[in-house]
């Protein structure tokens, strides 16, 4: 093959590449944007022993009133232990 022949094969199989790449490298940007206030919060040194705080975007942030009422606390662990249990009995089975 000529070199010209094989820049365009070359040149088409990198577009080919890109229109299947492309879709997941947004997604992993957006992943990887959703996972920063985690790693943040259990990096930073200035976070260390400190417990019991809400962030949003990396930085600290009062939780919405909802989030503040003891009775939604309750009924979210309570149906997060449901869930994981019957998670749980689904695997052992």
């Amino acid at each position: 093959k000529s070199l010209e022949g094989q820049w365009t094969n070359q040149k088409f199989l990198a577009a080919g590449l890109a229109s299947i790449v492309q879709p997941f490298s947004r997604k992993s940007l957006l992943l990887q944007q959703g996972a920063a206030t985690t790693v943040y919060c259990a990096t930073a040194p200035e976070l260390e022993g400190l417990g019991g705080m809400y962030f949003n975007n990396c930085c600290r942030c009062l939780p919405s009133q909802e989030a503040q009422h003891e009775a939604t606390a309750i009924a979210l662990w309570e149906l997060s232990e449901r869930l994981i249990q019957e998670r749980i009995g689904r695997q052992s089975k």
